[in-house]
């Protein structure tokens, strides 16, 4: 065993003078240097991460937001060490409106129902439906939006999309949705917590946006979205917006509307009671030979084509109506029909949604002017 013990010290020994040797050179190097700055390398800041201009570069502010970061910039250690001195000996004070029982309701709204995924998926909806002139695979002569009301409820309301309510089915889900946006004053104040946020988010997308244009011959370019294009799909995400106003105004300012889709709605009902009917004693005449079978389906027939011609007239009325009610945009007589239907069937005649609803058209309004006014700020590159 001695012959053994000798080599076995010398190992420990040379074993523990490289790892003394080791820890002082990795401690050595990873001692703070203050002067030393590490940084990405040169590209990212030269194209941006993607390949692209840094997008904290390209979203542009707003005048408000200007104003507020004039002041930080040029505040002095000085200013500050007052300024921490005053807030210690000031009590703190809260909001007034923050105190309010709406307040505390919008709170949870945002929380549980109009959540930030909400917002991205609206934010990528406006831009997704951006085509610029001349992309694929339209050709359009000049850009335009494809949102719709139809579109949006249907794209939303098939599985929410970040709005979580807590609910037991996707149906009572929306009821309940619909329940808590349409309560009174609250439309007003999620539009005040969010809308900006929800426009940078737009512009966002525009500026990570690419879309699909036709080169020499067959071939397919990949371009990303201009300045001028960026600016331009705010303008026209805001028609559709105007129109949506326009027609909600139209419907809640004039009530008889509504009396019309009552009557709609049940004429509906009949046209699908007739074609029951229809449907039975069609399939009763197909089985039988005699005569009375056969003029029986006949006479269903004539019911569910004369039940099917009064809907149609009824939904013609509605859809004139409105055209002759409404001021601005209301070039889409289905659209604006699909709209006064939902009108009814969510404020079911109660009057605080009605109101609910035509502040909404207000606030569609006011979002259109605001987004017209950030394409002239992205246009001004500020």
């Amino acid at each position: 065993m001695n012959k053994f013990k000798i080599p076995a010290l010398i190992f420990a020994a040379v074993f523990a003078l490289s790892a003394i040797t080791l820890f002082i050179f990795i401690k050595k190097d990873v001692q703070e240097n203050p002067d030393l700055q590490v940084d990405a390398p040169a590209w990212v800041h030269k194209e941006g991460s993607s390949g692209k201009q840094t997008i904290s570069s390209k979203v542009v502010k707003s005048d408000s937001q200007i104003a507020q970061l004039a002041p930080a910039n040029a505040s002095t250690p000085t200013d500050d060490k007052q300024n921490k001195k005053q807030t210690e000996n000031t009590p703190k004070t809260i909001d007034k409106a923050e105190q309010t029982p709406l307040a505390d309701k919008i709170n949870e709204i945002k929380n549980t129902i109009i959540t930030d995924v909400f917002l991205n998926n609206l934010a990528e909806y406006i831009a997704d439906n951006y085509h610029p002139a001349g992309s694929l695979p339209h050709h359009p002569e000049e850009g335009y939006s494809s949102a719709s009301f139809k579109s949006i409820n249907t794209y939303f309301g098939l599985n929410l999309r970040g709005l979580m309510p807590e609910a037991k089915s996707l149906i009572s889900a929306r009821k309940t949705i619909w329940d808590e946006v349409l309560s009174s004053g609250t439309l007003p104040l999620l539009y005040k917590s969010d809308s900006t946020a929800l426009l940078d988010l737009v512009e966002e997308k525009g500026i990570l946006a690419e879309r699909k244009f036709a080169a020499d011959g067959t071939a397919v370019e990949l371009k990303e979205l201009t300045r001028a294009q960026r600016a331009e799909m705010f303008r026209v995400s805001a028609r559709p917006l105007r129109h949506v106003a326009a027609v909600l105004t139209a419907i809640t300012q004039n009530r008889d509307l509504l009396q019309a889709m009552d009557g709609y709605i049940k004429a509906e009902r009949r046209v699908d009671s007739a074609n029951g009917l229809f449907q039975a004693d069609l399939d009763q005449s197909r089985n039988s030979n005699s005569a009375y079978a056969k003029n029986k389906a006949s006479h269903s027939g004539k019911v569910l084509k004369d039940a099917i011609t009064v809907r149609e007239k009824i939904k013609l009325g509605i859809s004139e109506k409105i055209k002759s009610f409404c001021s601005g945009f209301c070039e889409k007589p289905d659209d604006s029909f699909y709209i006064a239907k939902w009108v009814f069937r969510r404020a079911n005649g109660d009057e605080k949604k009605i109101e609910a609803i035509l502040s909404g058209s207000k606030i569609l309004n006011k979002l259109a002017s605001d987004m017209e006014k950030r394409a002239d700020l992205i246009e001004k590159a500020i």
